[in-house]
C-alpha cells in the first residue's frame, strides 16, 4: 500500500498556486493597462448592445482562476500550520 505524506503534498501545492496566483496577478495588472475603461463603461451600461471583447472574457477568466486559487492557498496554508505546529511552537520556545 503506498502512504501519501500529506505535508509534502501540501507543501508542493502551496507552491504550485503561489506560481499560479504570481502567473495570474500578473497577467490581470496586463489586461488592466491594455482595456480600455471606457469600453468597460459602455459594456456594463449597454450589455445587449455592446458585447464583451476577447480581451475582457479573457481578464474575467483569469481573474477567476486567481480567486478560486487564492481561496485553494488559503486553505492549504490553514492544513500547512496545523500539520507544522510543533515546528512553529518550537520556533517560539526558543
Amino acid at each position: 500500500m503506498i502512504k501519501f505524506n500529506i505535508r509534502a503534498i501540501v507543501s508542493i501545492s502551496l507552491l504550485f498556486l503561489l506560481v499560479i496566483l504570481f502567473i495570474t496577478a500578473v497577467g490581470i495588472q496586463i489586461l488592466d493597462e491594455i482595456i480600455d475603461p471606457q469600453i468597460l463603461i459602455s459594456i456594463y451600461l449597454n450589455p445587449e448592445e455592446n458585447s464583451p471583447s476577447f480581451l475582457i472574457e479573457l481578464q474575467t477568466i483569469i481573474t477567476a482562476i486567481h480567486v478560486i486559487a487564492g481561496f485553494l492557498f488559503c486553505g492549504l496554508s490553514i492544513i500547512h500550520i496545523l500539520k507544522n505546529i510543533k515546528a512553529i511552537k518550537s520556533y517560539f520556545k526558543k
